[in-house]
């Protein structure tokens, strides 16, 4: 009988004492996929992280519901891109008074960035950027956990970071120039297309963002003319978004179907394109290889 109350007793004491310990992990809210594959890998176990945008799902005209709205409020930290790329996630702090939980990795200051460029939303297509962001999320983590080991997977994934780059600019550097001009589906491919000497001639969106209208009659023929004079060969559609004006576009110009591509979040676990790197990598070979007429 002593022996089985001293065993419920032990029991009760891990259950509780695992209780408290969960409680205590601060909780580290990000805005979507890309992010919340930083936090994981530069956080690790010592924080409870929650990502509010799933896989496959982009930031673009996003709205927060009850129950994201009651992960936010349990945040020690929120890690955004920007109040510019999401603009729910700084209304959401402003009129909740969080705004100093935020930790914004690509906060524009007077146009300009922390590596002083030119400010762009779509700032994790650049891996210079990242490696600059990734620090900024390292430094937050680490004061909220009281711990050097934010430091020590920074350091690391610097690593992947700086493989990435290279085997991109490999793959890139094997496109000869006047192969290196595409068409893209809205102005996300700018800072990628910057850093490995591709460039974007036009955008089929109008505007910078993937909610703008659609396009009209003289856009399209602009696009058209354009694709004509530049011998463009590749037009790259936003995956899962709607390619029926790509597609008529590539018709007209005798070209092959849009190149569907996925930079806008990560895949589910599991699935290329499931890390930062991943995407980063999938997306990349597949664009190379639709440059060289593959």
């Amino acid at each position: 009988m002593l022996r089985l109350l001293a065993s419920l007793i032990f029991a009760a004491y891990l259950w509780f004492g695992g209780q408290a310990f969960a409680q205590t992990q601060p909780v580290v809210v990000s805005s979507f996929t890309v992010i919340h594959d930083w936090v994981q890998t530069i956080g690790g176990k010592d924080f409870e992280t929650i990502n509010i945008i799933p896989p496959r799902s982009e930031a673009h005209g996003f709205q927060l519901s009850p129950h994201h709205a009651k992960d936010l409020r349990r945040a020690s930290v929120i890690v955004g891109m920007s109040p510019e790329f999401e603009p729910w996630l700084a209304a959401w702090a402003k009129a909740n008074g969080r705004s100093d939980t935020i930790l914004w990795l690509n906060k524009h200051s007077g146009g300009r960035t922390p590596l002083n460029l030119p400010a762009n939303p779509h700032a994790w297509t650049d891996p210079a950027r990242v490696r600059v962001m990734v620090k900024a999320l390292a430094d937050r983590l680490g004061k909220l956990s009281g711990q050097d080991k934010t430091q020590v997977a920074y350091q690391q994934y610097v690593k992947e970071i700086e493989k990435v780059e290279v085997i991109l600019g490999q793959l890139f550097g094997e496109v000869p120039p006047e192969k290196r001009a595409l068409i893209s589906h809205h102005a996300n491919l700018d800072l990628f297309a910057q850093r490995y000497g591709l460039k974007v001639a036009g955008t089929i969106l109008a505007g910078g963002s993937a909610e703008s209208a659609d396009p009209s009659v003289r856009h399209f023929s602009e696009l058209l003319a354009l694709i004509r004079k530049q011998q463009i060969r590749v037009i790259v559609s936003d995956e899962g978004q709607n390619d029926t004006f790509a597609r008529r576009l590539t018709e007209d110009a005798g070209l092959p179907p849009p190149l569907a591509l996925s930079f806008e979040y990560l895949e589910p676990t599991g699935q290329p394109g499931d890390t930062w790197a991943s995407m980063m990598l999938t997306n990349g070979r597949r664009l190379q290889q639709a440059l060289l007429g593959k």
